[in-house]
């Protein structure tokens, strides 16, 4: 999928925000080397940076990735796949925000990851998990279905059975929790996020696009808008697993 660096920065700075929580899963990292997989527009590259890491940003998307130069030219970006990273052993600790989700191949992510790692080093991470984004993602497939077309939900989100599959790719998992986490949107709303997460739909829809919009908000409006703001009911699958020496 071609992302939307831009809008993404501009109505979606919330997925960085609470990624930094997921650094903090990393202790410190003074002096250490840290991939930042998955790195977007770089704005948790640069945190990993201030806490005194030697940090990689690596991301597949190359809209995101001139954001990121762009914004941190003192950084290293390189646009590497997550399944093809081509590390071996180089790295203290990887980190990955809101990007698993985003990949069939699990076990390869993983596997991958686990090269990238030294002996000892630490994987911290958060992704969509079951259920996430149900609601929304809901009254998309219905809207969809109304205008006889077929909605394809490309997420791949999980529960707490990935420990098994991080044990599987050789790790030790020390820490993993599913969680809600009501998250409210910002400037653009439910639209915005419906454009930048889900756009094959709307592409699809194509002149039915606004029909489906205006379906989605009619239909999730009492439950997901309230406190003057829309928000998407998150559900996170967050794990911290460790490469032993």
């Amino acid at each position: 999928m071609k992302w939307d660096g831009k809008l993404y920065d501009k109505s979606h700075s919330f997925v960085s925000a609470y990624g930094a929580e997921v650094l903090d899963m990393l202790g410190d990292i003074r002096g250490k080397s840290v991939l930042d997989a998955g790195c977007g527009t770089g704005k948790l590259t640069i945190e990993a940076f201030r806490r005194g890491a030697r940090v990689v940003g690596a991301d597949a998307d190359e809209n995101m990735l001139e954001i990121a130069r762009k914004n941190y030219p003192r950084l290293r970006f390189v646009r590497r796949d997550i399944l093809s990273l081509g590390y071996e052993e180089e790295f203290d600790a990887v980190f990955s925000n809101a990007v698993l989700h985003w990949i069939k191949d699990q076990k390869g992510a993983l596997s991958s990851l686990f090269r990238a790692l030294k002996g000892g080093g630490v994987l911290a991470a958060e992704m969509g998990g079951t259920g996430n984004a149900a609601r929304v993602l809901g009254a998309l497939g219905e809207a969809m279905g109304k205008i006889g077309k077929k909605f394809e939900n490309n997420f791949t989100y999980c529960g707490l059975e990935y420990a098994a599959l991080l044990e599987e790719v050789g790790f030790t998992v020390a820490e993993i929790r599913l969680f809600e986490r009501m998250t409210p949107l910002t400037e653009g709303g439910l639209r915005d996020w419906i454009r930048q997460f889900c756009p094959q739909a709307l592409e699809s829809a194509g002149e039915k696009s606004d029909y489906v919009l205006d379906y989605v908000e009619e239909k999730v409006k009492s439950e997901l808008f309230f406190d003057s703001l829309w928000h998407v009911d998150y559900m996170r699958l967050r794990f911290k697993a460790i490469k032993e020496k």
